[in-house]
């Protein structure tokens, strides 16, 4: 789990355009390997004439902004987009390239030694982890809940990756994940809103011969 936030803003001409996008977005084909569904995809969501991209990574969100510029230009949608990313000690929306505050700066520094070494035990481990086939979709009241809460449940051990307000919590069956569901609406914020999903390892399982499902690089909120 990364505590990073990236945002990719998208400003269209009215409410409509924004969410012909974000419809659009959400039936995009994306030929993936299923290990990647949990860690890679960004999490989309519209408000008025914009639409919001989250990501845990610069690399994810350039990805991200680059894919909705080409469908932007696909369906004939005029748009502006601005890429950011949420400054912890500032807390808020910033120019990536600007530097951090002192004590922001120390920080990033921790989170890229912790990123490194999880990339060298990934390495050491020399497999592939297992993918859910179920998550838990919830959208937070806000970033400080969603943060508490993945915190919480990354402890357990659950494959956990939260996009600003967003959570995804993988489980292994739909009995986990409608019990981990359950779970959450008696532990979480008044006002989460709680949905259970399958990924994309799910629908290899169904057709292991097809060597590749169309899915979506956003998961739609």
């Amino acid at each position: 789990m990364s505590d990073e936030d990236w945002r990719v803003e998208v400003e269209l001409a009215d409410d409509a355009s924004a969410k012909q996008l974000h419809t659009a977005a959400g039936a995009m084909e994306l030929y993936e390997h299923a290990r990647r569904e949990l860690r890679d995809r960004a999490a989309l969501s519209h408000d008025g004439n914009r639409v919001f991209a989250y990501a845990t990574t610069r690399e994810a969100a350039e990805a991200a902004e680059q894919a909705l510029k080409d469908l932007a230009a696909r369906e004939g949608l005029l748009a502006t987009f601005t890429l950011t990313h949420w400054h912890p000690v500032a807390e808020q929306w910033e120019d990536p390239d600007k530097p951090l505050p002192s004590d922001g700066a120390a920080l990033a520094e921790e989170r890229e030694e912790g990123a490194e070494e999880e990339t060298e035990r990934e390495e050491e481990e020399g497999h592939e982890t297992k993918v859910p086939e179920f998550e838990v979709r919830l959208t937070l009241p806000t970033h400080a809940d969603a943060v508490a809460l993945a915190k919480q449940f990354a402890r357990e051990g659950l494959p956990t990756q939260r996009h600003w307000h967003y959570l995804l919590i993988g489980a292994w069956t739909e009995d986990d994940a409608n019990a981990l569901a359950d779970r959450v609406r008696t532990q979480a914020p008044a006002g989460t809103e709680v949905r259970v999903e399958t990924t994309m390892a799910y629908l290899l399982k169904q057709d292991p011969d097809a060597g590749g499902i169309p899915g979506s690089p956003f998961v739609l909120f």
